[in-house]
């Protein structure tokens, strides 16, 4: 079995097992920055975007759609791609619960063509699942507006992968690695090393800690 399968038959397979396997806690559509005190990415990205204008926004790699959902809520036409066709169905029907409308495509990010530009790109928590980054953050820049922006968050190479997640290839990246340098002509509107977190975000492995890159940067030229 390739990498990709497992990767996707994994997620299939916690996101079938669990209700909801992210984003526990109530208020997780909350459109106000300060409602995520323990988020700082979220925080970061609802602060930048307050007053922009509302375009078009690209999830890659949606997960059950937290991400996508807050955008669509605020305003944007939001397109999810996930690779776990469970977790496209879920993303549809929280979707569907909060009121938001999206367009979901169940995809690897790596096989998925955009259809245009975005004012906005997320890809959180997927690229330590991608040995090749370059690719896919070529993707994401080629797939963003001039004055948009990407949102990034992956596994940094500063805590070592736990032994509980060699269920899946994990590839992470030094913080100063292929991540950052690819935005050194982009605005650093917000970075962060998050260094050796216990994790809390899901409950289907033993106490472990993972550390951080989280970015976000400004594509030059609006």
């Amino acid at each position: 079995m390739n990498d990709r399968m497992r990767v996707r038959d994994y997620f299939d397979g916690v996101y079938s097992t669990h209700d909801r396997f992210w984003w526990h806690e109530p208020g997780r559509y909350e459109l106000d920055p300060n409602a995520y005190p323990y988020s700082l990415l979220t925080q970061q990205t609802l602060r930048l975007l307050e007053g922009r204008p509302h375009g078009r926004a690209l999830d890659l790699g949606a997960g059950e759609g937290s991400d996508a959902i807050r955008l669509a809520l605020l305003g944007y036409e939001v397109h999810a791609v996930e690779v776990s066709t469970i977790g496209a169905k879920k993303i549809k029907n929280f979707a569907q619960e909060a009121k938001a409308k999206l367009r979901i495509t169940a995809a690897d990010i790596r096989d998925f063509t955009p259809d245009g530009q975005y004012d906005v790109v997320v890809c959180n928590g997927v690229l330590h699942y991608v040995k090749d980054k370059k690719s896919v953050i070529s993707l994401m820049q080629s797939a963003t507006s001039p004055g948009g922006v990407n949102v990034i968050s992956l596994w940094s190479t500063f805590t070592p992968v736990p032994d509980c997640h060699e269920i899946v290839p994990v590839y992470c990246d030094d913080e100063q690695g292929e991540v950052t340098s690819s935005y050194r002509d982009w605005t650093t509107e917000f970075i962060y090393y998050d260094r050796n977190k216990a994790e809390t975000a899901h409950s289907d492995l033993p106490a472990h800690s993972h550390s951080h890159l989280k970015l976000i940067a400004t594509k030059p030229g609006a």
